[in-house]
């Protein structure tokens, strides 16, 4: 027994650990996940202003419509709107019934060229029309379903 406590009693040194490993400079892999990271970001971000800027005239468009009751204001606000999306050459130039056929040209159903005894009298006449209301929705219908413009769209003239 003595000779137990005599072994562990022996002088020893004190243990040195290593330093804990640093931070930095980190692997390569962190620096590639940390720059998609803020690539993804930026992307995301970018997108999103770029659909905000596109949807804008829109957005306005269909506010300025609904809060309209005249069908004239409604299908003046629908030309600028139209001309916020589409080729100015083209759309500037059409009148009458070319501007209704164009219309119906964007949507998949038509009703612009069907009424346009309707329009040309809500447009034309002092009294107003009874069914203005219904024209004032066709127009935000066709805002709502027609810009912006889908890749394959139809050839305006």
């Amino acid at each position: 027994m003595s000779t137990n406590n005599k072994d562990s009693l022996l002088p020893l040194n004190p243990m040195h650990l290593p330093e804990v490993p640093s931070w930095f400079p980190l692997a390569w892999g962190w620096w590639a996940t940390a720059g998609a990271i803020v690539f993804g970001t930026l992307i995301v971000w970018f997108t999103y202003r770029w659909n905000k800027k596109r949807m804008a005239p829109k957005k306005t468009a269909l506010k300025l419509i609904q809060a309209g009751d005249k069908p004239a204001e409604a299908i003046e606000l629908l030309r600028q709107a139209a001309l916020c999306y589409y080729p100015r050459e083209e759309v500037a130039q059409l009148t009458g019934k070319e501007w209704y056929a164009f219309l119906d040209t964007q949507v998949k159903s038509p009703v612009f060229l069907e009424n346009y005894e309707l329009w040309q009298e809500a447009l034309y006449s002092k009294e107003p029309v009874g069914n203005a209301s219904e024209l004032i929705t066709h127009c935000s219908q066709w805002v709502d379903e027609a810009l912006p413009p889908k890749r394959r769209r139809a050839k305006v003239g």
